[in-house]
Formats: C-alpha cells, structure tokens, sequence
C-alpha cells in the first residue's frame, strides 16, 4: 500500500473518528437541595395533654429544591421525573436527657409544595430513605420552588407512659433523578 493511500486511510479514520465525538451526547443532571430552615426536629413532651394527643408543627421545615436534566446539546435528559427523599439520621428520636428514646414511628411527615406536576406524599418516619415527593420532567428546562414540611409526633400513637423530657431528631433530605 502507497503512503499517500495509508495517510488517506488515517486522514478518513480521523474524519469519522471526529464526526463520531461530535455528536455523542452526554446526559448533564444538576439537583440542589437547600434546607432553609428545620433540618433538625425538636419535641419537648411535658404535659398530659402533650402525651394525649401528641404534638404538631405546621410549616416547620422549609426547602429550596432546583433540578434540571439536559443533554450537551441543551435537549431533554434521560430522567423521566424527580424526587425528593427524607430519612432520619439515626435509628430513633433522642432524648436529651437520660431517657428512653422514642421510636421514629411516632413521626409522621406532610410534605407541600406549589411546585407544577409535584404530588407530596405523607410518610412515617424512619431511618432509610423514603419519597416524600415526586415531579415530573421539566422537559429541558428547571424545575424550582418551595416545598414545606409539617411534623406530627404522637398524634397517632399517644405516647403516656413515656418520661417527660426534650426529644430530637436530624434529618437528611436528598433529591434524585427518576429513570
């Protein structure tokens, strides 16, 4: 084979080969989640009427979410949705001061939002991961907005019997893409 034909056959090679990378796209995901306040839960249980009926915080947390799922070339990524998923830190709700702990069960989470095509769902707490909230695919654009967050302790699970005392919890809020 002649030089001028090996370096025709590379200069080809080389054509296709850039051809090939120009057009291969790759999927860009971007997911934020900001906790603008109540990361952390506290519950102080003190009265009868506290352990009767439990206790519930309207509104407690508050979170910033954005998401977004293109390719390079700025169309839509491959994810079908999104979702918002919350678990506890730890195993149970501590107590501050030497008493027993409560059983994460005793936690429900209402989640809300305004944000188009999100569903909230009210879950009982625990300490793996569960959705809170599911959303749509922004279809090349962003999704972003509010979503608030109520808590009932003991609401459905009277807590009597259980000593007076400072319960807390931490919880870990994640955002991923659906497939």
């Amino acid at each position: 084979m002649s030089k001028a034909r090996v370096e025709a056959h590379i200069f080809t090679l080389l054509f296709c080969l850039a051809v090939i990378c120009n057009t291969v796209t790759g999927q860009n995901i971007t997911k934020r989640v900001r906790v603008v306040s109540g990361g952390s839960i506290s519950f102080a249980f003190n009265t009868i009427k506290d352990y009767t009926i439990g206790k519930t915080y309207n509104n407690w947390s508050r979170l910033n979410i954005y998401f977004i799922d293109t390719t390079n070339v700025g169309g839509d990524g491959a994810s079908t949705g999104w979702e918002l998923l919350v678990r506890a830190n730890q195993s149970s709700i501590d107590s501050d001061n030497g008493a027993l702990n409560l059983p994460l069960s005793t936690i429900e989470i209402n989640p809300s939002t305004v944000i188009p095509g999100a569903t909230p769902t009210t879950i009982t707490l625990t300490d793996v991961d569960q959705t809170i909230i599911t959303g749509i695919d922004p279809v090349a654009t962003f999704v972003e907005g509010e979503i608030v967050i109520s808590f009932d302790c003991g609401t459905t699970t009277p807590l009597l019997g259980e000593e007076p005392e400072f319960y807390s919890v931490d919880l870990v809020f994640t955002i991923k893409e659906l497939p």
